[in-house]
């Protein structure tokens, strides 16, 4: 045997992408070369634990992994009245609003889409009604996963209608009772939400100029007494961005970019908490919270970067999630 050749031979591996900088296969995780990569199913090149994607591919067979059962909306499935997964590749063909389906748990716990499933009445009958922005009532064989899709389909339809900006799990505590109620509940469920994140977005904005401002006067000092002359900058012990992507990695958060701002005193950071798209600024050396992105009553005072999945997933399970910063 020509031992060379065998210890050289590549290892490629089809795994799917969900963005940021590590994919996942059975029992291993890598870390991801390139940053240009989109979601989806690629064929990467193993080295040790570096990947490199070399072509899309099809996906592999999913029989074997986790399964769930749901319905369709939005880009989610919900598994009951209380609980969601966002599925994180969307299908080639997006499934009607409410359709039964299930996903299968990837070994990164994201959930994949895997089938349809035939329907009944009450998922026709549902559909009906959310056409016709009507609410579901005492409509016979509604299940609890179909009733709370249906007051997160009819909630973001009447949002968008509105120029609201809410995402699946913001609406969640008040999916049954949209479902049951109507256009009205969720006008008033949309009026609360915008309410709080109004005086959380002045507050937010209110901080990021305390600390440009404090910066500013540090800046300004350093010139008075002559040090900016002689000054010189100090490399930080480790890059801000890699030390982001791991604090979120560690938090079981997945960073999606991440840019410096205000001088390079603050990192801007985009990242991914079972499903929901948070958008945190925090200071590039601390990492302490400086806007949240979400709702956060005051708290954010004492929360560091590596905190905040933990605070979200809280936020969610509590019933008052509350995005004030998109994009």
């Amino acid at each position: 045997m020509d031992y060379k050749k065998f210890l050289a031979k590549e290892e490629t591996l089809v795994l799917p992408y969900f963005g940021g900088t590590r994919v996942d296969a059975e029992a291993r995780r890598f870390q991801v070369v390139g940053s240009n990569t989109a979601p989806g199913w690629w064929r990467f090149k193993i080295e040790g634990r570096r990947a490199t994607p070399v072509e899309r591919a099809s996906p592999v067979e999913l029989g074997s992994l986790p399964l769930v059962r749901g319905h369709w909306v939005s880009g989610w499935l919900v598994a009951d009245g209380r609980t969601m997964h966002r599925i994180a590749l969307p299908p080639d063909d997006e499934p009607a609003a409410l359709a039964r389906i299930t996903g299968r748990r990837w070994y990164s716990q994201d959930l994949l889409f895997d089938t349809l499933e035939f329907e009944d009445d009450a998922e026709i009958t549902a559909r009906l009604a959310l056409e016709q922005q009507r609410a579901i009532g005492d409509v016979r064989g509604v299940t609890p996963s179909l009733r709370a899709a249906f007051g997160f389909a009819l909630g973001t339809q009447l949002a968008r209608e509105m120029r609201i900006e809410i995402s699946v799990p913001e609406l969640m505590p008040q999916a049954a009772a949209i479902a049951d109620g109507g256009a009205d509940v969720a006008r008033r469920v949309f009026t609360d939400l915008i309410d709080e994140r109004q005086r959380q977005i002045a507050e937010a904005r209110r901080r990021v100029e305390d600390a440009r401002r404090q910066a500013e006067e540090i800046r300004i000092e350093l010139k008075r007494r002559g040090a900016a002359a002689t000054a010189r900058a100090l490399p930080r012990a480790h890059d801000p961005v890699r030390r982001a992507d791991e604090t979120l990695d560690a938090a079981r958060a997945r960073l999606l970019s991440c840019r410096r701002i205000n001088g390079n005193t603050q990192l801007d950071v985009v990242y991914e908490v079972d499903g929901a798209r948070i958008l945190s600024i925090v200071d590039i050396d601390t990492f302490e919270v400086i806007d949240p992105g979400i709702c956060l009553s005051g708290a954010h005072r004492v929360l560091t970067l590596d905190a905040m999945p933990s605070v979200v997933r809280e936020a969610i399970e509590e019933d008052h999630l509350n995005i004030t910063r998109r994009g």
